[in-house]
């Protein structure tokens, strides 16, 4: 195992078993609390959100268990770049269904913010990967920052989608 990757291991541990595990399960229980409003034909905005929403989780996830496996930078490098390649193109998807102007009649700048950001967050996070992947070291804080962005960026959609579901009965 990297030397560089044994220093990050309570960090990965942490990302791992509390924050973005934890926050997976509770967007299951908020989904499922308003899953009439997800289901409803004309909320396509809202599944599309939620979408993007358990994928930005699901990827911090990911990266946490990736870095905890005993291997060097290139090979964490190599998969981080593959985790993020295949990860965009069910984001692209999702904002493809999200950005339709249809469906809830919420504020469209909002939806906008969300998937542009997102789009940026995935650029960041290749750019990071391709750094460990070359065996830069100081990439790993990079990676490590973005994947707290992450998790708090997709805290605050979270709440947002709450609010947006609530506002359509669900």
């Amino acid at each position: 195992m990297s030397e560089d990757l044994v220093l990050w291991h309570d960090f990965n541990v942490a990302l791992v078993t509390t924050a973005a595990a934890g926050l997976l399960g509770l967007l299951f229980v908020a989904l499922s609390i308003h899953i009439r409003a997800l289901s409803d034909r004309r909320n396509e905005e809202l599944r599309a959100v939620a979408r993007t929403i358990f994928l930005g989780y699901v990827v911090a996830l990911a990266f946490g268990f990736l870095a905890l496996m005993p291997q060097s930078l290139w090979a964490l490098g190599v998969e981080l770049i593959a985790l993020n390649l295949a990860a965009v193109i069910p984001f692209a998807s999702a904002a493809r269904s999200g950005l339709r102007p249809v469906g809830v009649g919420y504020d469209r700048r909002v939806t906008m913010i969300q998937f542009v950001a997102g789009f940026l967050l995935f650029a960041a996070a290749l750019t990071g990967s391709i750094g460990v992947a070359v065996g830069e070291s100081r990439a790993l804080f990079l990676m490590a920052g973005l994947a707290v962005v992450s998790l708090l960026w997709g805290v605050f959609n979270t709440w947002e989608l709450i609010f947006r579901m609530q506002s359509v009965g669900g």
